[in-house]
C-alpha cells in the first residue's frame, strides 16, 4: 500500500512540477515505522526566520533559490528525532522521499516525574495554563505566513483559497485578538482546483443554505481568516474559543477529565503528552494537549469534538457516508470539528504561533436541478407553476400531485392544464369551496393582508427526464478547512502595521474592497500549494 502511494506520489509530483514551474523543490515527509507521510511538520531554513508546514500527505516545496546558496533543511515534528538535510542533495523537477525516526515514548519516566512533584495530569493543565503569561510573548509581535481555506468533496480540493498574511499581534497582555491588525500581502482563488460558488458562500442559518450539522458556526462577514484567528484557545485564553473548551484560564480543566499518557519530545524539549476527555448526552470530545516539562510551556493542542450516535438517527444527505469521515480519511464516529494548534519557541524563549488548523463539516442545501416558480395570477384567479424544463410523462401528472395550502389549510384544486410552452402549469383552484371563499377572496385580490409565506405548495411525483423530482433540494456534506502556517516570526516590541491597507476583518478575503498590501511580497514568502487529492 505505501509502494501504490509513493508511486502515485511521485507521478503527481512530476505533473505538479510542471505546471508550477521549476521554481521550486519538492518533497514528502514519512514515518520510518509506519511507512505513513507526516502532517504538519515544520521546515526550515537553517539559520533563517523561514520555513514552511508539511500538508496533510505529508508534502512540502521549498523556493528553489536556498539550493542554490547551498541552505539546509532543518526538519522537525512532535514525536520525532529532528533532522538535517542539505538542499542540495534534493533532486529538482521530482518528489523528494524523506524519512523521519520516531522518538522513544518514556512513559515510566513521565509517571515518576508527575509523581516526584506530586502532580496530576490535571494539575499539570492547570499549572500551564496558568504560565501562558510568562510562556508567550506579552508585548507586540508579528507573524507572516502561508493562510487557507478550502473545503473537501469526493476525496478533492476544491473552492481553495490561497494568501500570505502578515498579523500585527499586540501580544498576550492584550486578550482581544480583535484590536489585532492585519495585512494581506497576496490572495487568490486557485483555479488549479475546482471552484464550486454556491458551496464558497457565507454560512446562512435563515434559509439553511449552507449550515455546519449540530452547531452554529459565527462567521460575521464571511472572513474565514477571522474566524480561524477566533478558534486559537492558546492565544484567545481568558476569552471564550469553542464549545467545551469555552474559556481556557477558567472552564478548560473544569470540563475534561486527563490522563498522563507519557513523555516525548519537540526536538530538544521533553514534552507531557496528556489526553483529555469530555462527554455529555449529546457529544463527544477528546484529544491531547502536549506540554513543556521544564517551565509548563503548551506546545500543541489537539482537539476533536464528535456526535454521539442516537437509535434512528439518520440523515438525507446524497453522500451520508461522509458523515464518518474528514475528507482525508474515514472513521466510526462523526466528528463535527477538529483543531490542531501548535506552537514553538523563539526569540526570548517565547512560544509562538507554528499553525492551525480547523477543521468542521459542513451541509449545503443544493439548488433543486428540476425547479419552479410559483406565481399568483390575478387575472384568471389561478396558480402559475413556471419550470425551468419540461416534465417528463406528463399524462401520468394528477391533481393529487399537486399540494397548496395557505395557513396550513389546504385548498381543493378543480383543475390543472399546461400553456403551450409546456413548461408552465396552470392550476386553478375551487374558489366557491365551502368554507373557503374569503380565504380565495383574500389570495386573488390585490391587498396587503396577504401573507406570502403562508402560502406554501409542494409536488408529488412530478419529474424531469433525469428523474429529478420537481423543487427537490439535496443536502450534501463537504469538509472545510481553515489553515494559517508561520513562515516569519517578527519578535519586535513595536511591531505594529502603518498606512491605510489594512485588512478589514469583517470582509470576506475576496472581496474587491479588501486591500491587498503588494509590497510585502518583496520579501521571499510561498504559498505550499497542496497536491490533488490522493485516491483510494
Amino acid at each position: 500500500m505505501y509502494k501504490k502511494r509513493l508511486i502515485c506520489f511521485l507521478l503527481m509530483i512530476s505533473n505538479f512540477c510542471i505546471a508550477q514551474g521549476d521554481d521550486f523543490i519538492f518533497g514528502q515527509l514519512v514515518d520510518s515505522t509506519q511507512n505513513e507521510p507526516i502532517a504538519f511538520a515544520t521546515i526550515r531554513v537553517k539559520n533563517k526566520a523561514k520555513g514552511v508546514i508539511t500538508n496533510v500527505d505529508g508534502t512540502f516545496k521549498i523556493p528553489l533559490r536556498f539550493k542554490t546558496i547551498g541552505e539546509v533543511l532543518e526538519i522537525s515534528c512532535l514525536g520525532f528525532i529532528t533532522k538535517d538535510i542539505l538542499i542540495k542533495d534534493m533532486v529538482e523537477g521530482q518528489g523528494n522521499n524523506i524519512v523521519l525516526k520516531p522518538s522513544a515514548f518514556e512513559l515510566s519516566e513521565a509517571v515518576v516525574s508527575a509523581n516526584i512533584k506530586k502532580l496530576s495530569a490535571q494539575q499539570i493543565v492547570r499549572i500551564a495554563v496558568n504560565s501562558i503569561p510568562q510562556n508567550y510573548p506579552i508585548d507586540r509581535f508579528g507573524v507572516i505566513g502561508y493562510y487557507r481555506d478550502y473545503q473537501v468533496k469526493n476525496r478533492n480540493y476544491t473552492n481553495l483559497s490561497e494568501a500570505i498574511i502578515k498579523v500585527a499581534d499586540q501580544g498576550f497582555g492584550k486578550k482581544n485578538i480583535l484590536t489585532n491588525q492585519y495585512q494581506l500581502y497576496s490572495y487568490n482563488p486557485n483555479t488549479d482546483f475546482e471552484i464550486d460558488s454556491f458551496a464558497r458562500q457565507p454560512y446562512d442559518y435563515e434559509e439553511y443554505n449552507k449550515v455546519v450539522p449540530n452547531a452554529k458556526m459565527k462567521n460575521e462577514g464571511g472572513n474565514e481568516f477571522i474566524t480561524l484567528r477566533m478558534h486559537d484557545a492558546i492565544r484567545n485564553y481568558g476569552l471564550e474559543s469553542f464549545s467545551f473548551v469555552d474559556d481556557l484560564s477558567s472552564d478548560f480543566t473544569d470540563n475534561h477529565k486527563f490522563r498522563l499518557k507519557g513523555k516525548t519530545n519537540y526536538g530538544k524539549e521533553s514534552v507531557y503528552e496528556i489526553d483529555m476527555v469530555y462527554r455529555n448526552k449529546d457529544y463527544v470530545a477528546d484529544g491531547a494537549i502536549f506540554i513543556n516539562t521544564n517551565d509548563f510551556a503548551i506546545h500543541k493542542l489537539d482537539y476533536a469534538v464528535f456526535k454521539r450516535k442516537k437509535p434512528n438517527d439518520v440523515s438525507g444527505a446524497i453522500n451520508d457516508e461522509e458523515r464518518f469521515s474528514d475528507g482525508f480519511k474515514k472513521m466510526n464516529r462523526e466528528m463535527l470539528y477538529h483543531i490542531q494548534i501548535e506552537y514553538v519557541r523563539g526569540a526570548k524563549k517565547k512560544m509562538f504561533l507554528n499553525y492551525i488548523s480547523f477543521y468542521n463539516k459542513v451541509l449545503v442545501h443544493r439548488p433543486a436541478p428540476f425547479k419552479s416558480k410559483f406565481v399568483v395570477n390575478l387575472n384568471d384567479k389561478s396558480f402559475r407553476i413556471r419550470m425551468n424544463k419540461i416534465p417528463a410523462e406528463r399524462n401520468k401528472i394528477k391533481i393529487r400531485d399537486f399540494d397548496i395550502t395557505y395557513k396550513n389549510t389546504e385548498l381543493p384544486i378543480k383543475e390543472f392544464y399546461f400553456l403551450e410552452d409546456e413548461r408552465t402549469f396552470v392550476v386553478c383552484p375551487y374558489l366557491r369551496k365551502e368554507g373557503l371563499k374569503e380565504t380565495m377572496a383574500l389570495i386573488f385580490k390585490e391587498n396587503d393582508s396577504l401573507r406570502i409565506p403562508d402560502l406554501k405548495y409542494a409536488y408529488g411525483n412530478i419529474k424531469d427526464n433525469l428523474g429529478n423530482k420537481l423543487d427537490d433540494r439535496k443536502w450534501e456534506y463537504l469538509h472545510q478547512y481553515r489553515e494559517f502556517f508561520t513562515q516569519e516570526v517578527k519578535s519586535i516590541s513595536n511591531e505594529k502595521l502603518k498606512g491605510n491597507k489594512l485588512m478589514i476583518k469583517d470582509l470576506p478575503l475576496e472581496s474587491e474592497l479588501q486591500p491587498i498590501y503588494e509590497d510585502g511580497m518583496k520579501k521571499e514568502y510561498w504559498k505550499n500549494t497542496p497536491l490533488p487529492m490522493l485516491k483510494n
